[in-house]
């Protein structure tokens, strides 16, 4: 159950962070001050996606990133980036359209299947254990009738903390002492 968590939680940070943008010279600015660095000229490039767009300054030192969800605020910005200066030239040299919607790996169907089929083989080796824990604690002739309850309770109730509880008590250290019991032969 922790490998599966623990499988779960990598995974999702993963790629959680895989998109993230992680430069030095990275800031967030809002429509105006794009709009402002497109008629000043400041901007190199400007990369156009379906939920913002990033601008790269002249010298490629610093991206800014823009949140912009409206297609007719995208195409009000893309238009003023392709606007000619006083040169003749594009306020900026490069705008690259990224509107598709993002790539899904070929991967991720089949890690969605793997995903799924260790989850439910999980779930039948909980079901399993709790099966053979609660079979082991009412066979135990050692227990009395409210100690066979109290585990059963236990075991059904808090499965995952309650089952290594009981295997260190009642099987790991009995078969240490059964082994270090010396043979009478």
């Amino acid at each position: 159950m922790f490998v599966f968590m623990l499988t779960i939680f990598s995974v999702v940070s993963f790629f959680t962070f895989r998109e993230q943008s992680f430069k030095k010279n990275s800031e967030n600015i809002d429509l105006i001050q794009l709009q402002q660095k497109i008629k000043n000229g400041d901007l190199s490039q400007l990369t156009i996606r379906p939920s913002e767009i990033v601008a790269c300054d002249r010298s490629c030192d610093c991206e800014y990133h823009t949140s912009v969800s409206n297609r007719a605020t995208r195409a009000e910005i893309i238009r003023q980036a392709k606007e000619l200066d006083e040169n003749g030239k594009p306020r900026v040299p490069m705008i690259d359209e990224e509107t598709s919607e993002p790539h899904v790996p070929a991967l991720f169907p089949i890690g969605f299947v793997v995903l799924f089929a260790v989850h439910f083989i999980t779930v039948w080796l909980m079901l399993g254990l709790l099966v053979l824990y609660i079979l082991l604690a009412v066979k135990r002739e050692q227990f009395d009738q409210t100690t066979r309850i109290v585990w059963i309770i236990l075991i059904c109730l808090m499965g995952t903390f309650a089952m290594p509880v009981y295997w260190y008590l009642y099987v790991w250290r009995e078969q240490a002492a059964v082994e270090s019991v010396p043979n009478p032969s």
